[in-house]
């Protein structure tokens, strides 16, 4: 197996998708760029020292980054030598474990995706089961039990140098501020193999909610399951939580796992309301306030840059928010976000174009009197009065931004939602 693993097509497969996902270096400094030529001069003594079962893995490198609902995520960032052989196992080993694996479960799959999983929720709802438990795993990439995983592995997996290697994977140390710490448990996010093993893990509960009959969709660790009253939501939080501490050896948020309904829950940033033709889905309010945060760190004032090189970057956020959330009901939001968006770019102008006479010049270029430019430059209102005032939102209008290539959050959503081309 160990061998199939390391040969060549396979490695060049692997080599390819980690210089495509590109990404910070490890603790030794190398760069993906840099990869090619350390494995033209090293490649046969490295895949030597592996089937041997010399190779020892470098420490990941510590990061954290914040999560949007408070606190921080940590991830490990693997060395770009042990990504090309972490990503070299990976691939090789999901074809054997994707014919396992539930029909319910969405997260790091082939033609599987968030998408499919939220669909199925609405069609869980539609069909009358309207309670919803949600379970939230605390620190799950975190906590995942070694010898449990080890122990799954060793079902399908017979080759020892592989358990082996995998097992020196996971146990690989964590550098932080220049020191190591060992690991005992946990796969940290970062790693090629920690979506493979995090699937591997939790494919048990999929089998024991099946078992139970249970309708359920499950994105990685976030797993939702739909229930027809409060009584069976409650007796089923309480059962599958103690599973999951028992038995997978991982720990239930008791916080923030919760029996809730259609339009109090969150599954992959989106929720739901009930309307005449039954439960419609809609863009869950900590994602608008994700967007809206972002929206701001783009878009401040106080920020310096020129406009065009904002506007690059807000088309960029707002292609990929609007292509995820494109399945919503939520053209009243786009509208706001776009109103939102529009008025901070106008703050930002009314900075940069400095003093009275700046800001007059650039007004009467843009067709203004020239009594009502200066006297608009001479206010002394606030950015946000002045940015609403009539003459700059006749003047730095949706037309003005869309020759700059910013088409804004409504006009993009139509477009995905009815492949026309204008709605504003």
């Amino acid at each position: 197996m160990l061998e199939e693993i390391l040969d060549i097509r396979n490695v060049q497969r692997a080599f390819r998708q980690v210089t495509a996902n590109k990404g910070a270096g490890g603790i030794d400094g190398m760069q993906t760029d840099e990869l090619r030529d350390y494995l033209n001069s090293n490649w046969q003594a490295l895949r030597s020292d592996i089937l041997s079962g010399d190779y020892r893995p470098l420490a990941v490198r510590k990061v954290e980054i914040p999560k949007s609902s408070g606190g921080k995520r940590m991830l490990g960032i693997p060395t770009v030598i042990d990504r090309l052989i972490q990503q070299s196992i990976s691939q090789w080993l999901s074809p054997k474990y994707e014919g396992d694996f539930s029909f319910h479960s969405y997260g790091f799959r082939p033609k599987r995706n968030a998408h499919q999983a939220v669909l199925k929720a609405q069609e869980y709802l539609n069909a009358g089961y309207a309670w919803i438990v949600e379970l939230d795993l605390d620190k799950f990439f975190d906590r995942v039990n070694h010898d449990k995983l080890m122990h799954l592995l060793s079902g399908k997996i017979k080759d020892k140098r592989t358990l082996k290697l995998i097992r020196f994977y996971l146990g690989s140390g964590l550098m932080d501020n220049g020191l190591v710490s060992p690991r005992r448990e946990g796969t940290p996010q970062g790693s090629p193999l920690s979506p493979l093993l995090s699937n591997i893990i939790l494919h048990e509960l999929d089998v024991k909610l099946e078992e139970r009959g249970h309708l359920f969709v499950r994105y990685a660790d976030d797993c939702s399951i739909y229930v027809k009253s409060t009584k069976s939501a409650h007796r089923v939080m309480a059962s599958i939580s103690a599973y999951l501490e028992d038995c997978l050896k991982l720990k239930v948020n008791r916080e923030k796992s919760k029996v809730s309904r259609p339009g109090q829950s969150s599954l992959l940033g989106f929720s739901f309301y009930g309307s005449s033709k039954g439960w419609k889905m809609r863009i869950a309010p900590k994602s608008l306030s994700a967007i809206k945060e972002k929206i701001r760190g783009h878009t401040k004032r106080s920020k310096p840059g020129p406009l065009l090189e904002r506007t690059l970057r807000l088309k960029e956020i707002i292609h990929g928010w609007v292509n995820y959330f494109s399945i919503a009901e939520a053209k009243g939001h786009m509208v706001k976000l776009d109103e939102m968006m529009r008025t901070r770019l106008r703050i930002v102008l009314w900075k940069q174009w400095k003093n009275i006479t700046g800001r007059a010049r650039k007004l009467m270029k843009m067709g203004v009197v020239k009594s009502r430019a200066y006297q608009l430059a001479n206010t002394r209102k606030g950015y946000c009065r002045t940015a609403n005032s009539p003459t700059l939102l006749t003047t730095l209008d949706k037309k003005y931004f869309l020759k700059l290539g910013l088409e804004g959050f409504a006009n993009y959503y139509y477009r995905k939602t009815t492949h026309q081309t204008k709605l504003f």
